[in-house]
């Protein structure tokens, strides 16, 4: 079948201090998704969802604010981050977000939607009623290292959570004081939402595994009223999981797959402590719900999804920080985009951490790769923010992950 480029619309405004939520899938102005060869397999991406223009008397996660000036168009790039600022003398401190998982139980009907788009050679996609219930997903997330202290032999650490290993790495603050953690993380009741035949489908794939397509506005809206009926405190990370459901656009099961995006919400208004929400959503992902799997840039199982959006997350609560526009061969699905998201460039290249209990997944959990700020930066961010040994990624170019040897370029 022949590749088609699949339009995707984005819309984003500033107004106000505000950087409007955006309206269907793109991270930093993403216009393309490719559909594979295969079209029941979706092309796997990742995205943004709304955004805030941070302000210190916010009422959110703890966050730390610095700038550096990009050698070479000699413009200067503020960012925000999550936690205390490494370069200072009080940065030597551990910081703790509270994090809340919120489980989600989908319940699809099979009707009459049409899922032919999705055949391919002799398999014939068909709709079926199920229910995708992340609730153990949930326990066995709690137990990754998103969340309990590991060893990472790719910088060295041990002993501490997935998004911290990649903080400290970045930062050249391995075997320091410097921290940035989630907590507990306190696993809330599950929510169970029916979803109506024309906003999603179930169907079982070419490689037996079922997954389901919901519209991308459509469960946004109702992340976005479940967290108006939470009342999650301000200061906690709350993070949405579904189980093998990825979400689409535009009507259309082949402009697909989101899985996984992190936002900011918050009102314009108010007296200076205006509370920002910050947030979390990714799909817990079986073994082969793509194809490619387990190949390096095919690794999508499990908490993929998750690390890429906590580590993001954590170097960019707000969905604000902009840098030069940058493209990257590895994930030409995003196209030109200007925004800090680190694990976009690397997209499901990973590493093996053991203690997975699902053997399909080879026993190992599937965390991504992610960009530094340096690759970002063009190597023009302060000596005492660079990694110390002068990798671009977590995973290194010389340990298995992409070639990413130097800093980023433009888009021409």
């Amino acid at each position: 079948m022949r590749l088609r480029l699949l339009i995707v619309a984005f819309a984003a405004s500033v107004a106000a201090g505000l950087l409007a939520a955006a309206t269907s899938p793109a991270s930093g102005g993403d216009a393309i998704l490719v559909a594979p060869a295969n079209p029941d397999g979706g092309a796997p991406q990742f995205t943004t969802n709304g955004g805030v223009v941070p302000l210190r008397t916010m009422r959110t996660v703890p966050n730390w604010t610095s700038s550096f000036i990009d050698p070479t168009n000699g413009a200067t790039y503020p960012f925000t981050m999550v936690g205390t600022n490494p370069s200072t003398p009080t940065g030597q401190v551990t910081t703790t977000v509270p994090t809340e998982i919120i489980p989600l139980k989908l319940k699809f009907v099979a009707g009459n939607q049409k899922v032919s788009t999705l055949n391919f050679d002799t398999y014939v996609a068909t709709a079926v009623t199920a229910s995708m219930d992340a609730s153990g997903d949930a326990a066995s997330t709690a137990s990754s290292p998103v969340f309990s202290p590991s060893d990472f032999p790719l910088s060295g650490d041990t002993g501490v959570q997935y998004g911290d290993a990649v903080m400290r790495a970045q930062f050249g603050k391995v075997g320091t004081g410097y921290h940035v953690g989630l907590g507990g993380p306190t696993i809330l009741p599950t929510v169970t939402i029916n979803v109506p035949q024309n906003q999603g489908v179930a169907v079982y794939n070419s490689r037996g595994v079922l997954v389901s397509r919901v519209d991308y506005n459509w469960f946004s809206a109702q992340l976005g009223n479940l967290l108006g009926q939470l009342h999650i405190d301000p200061r906690a990370l709350p993070v949405f999981l579904t189980h093998n459901a990825v979400l689409y656009s535009g009507n259309n099961y082949l402009a697909c797959c989101v899985i996984g995006y992190h936002g900011a919400s918050g009102s314009v208004s108010g007296n200076g402590s205006q509370a920002v929400q910050t947030y979390v959503y990714a799909a817990y992902l079986k073994p082969r719900t793509f194809s490619g799997f387990p190949d390096r840039g095919h690794g999508f199982s499990d908490i993929h999804g998750l690390s890429h959006e906590v580590s993001e997350w954590m170097a960019d609560p707000f969905t604000t920080n902009g840098v030069q526009p940058w493209f990257a061969s590895t994930a030409p699905q995003y196209g030109c985009t200007g925004l800090l998201e680190t694990g976009d460039p690397v997209l499901g290249y990973w590493f093996p951490l053991s203690g997975n209990p699902d053997a399909a997944a080879g026993n190992v959990w599937h965390p991504q790769d992610e960009v530094f700020l340096n690759w970002f930066a063009r190597d023009g961010e302060s000596s005492a923010l660079a990694p110390s040994d002068g990798r671009y990624t977590f995973m290194g170019s010389d340990l298995g992950g992409p070639l990413f040897t130097s800093p980023a370029t433009g888009c021409g």
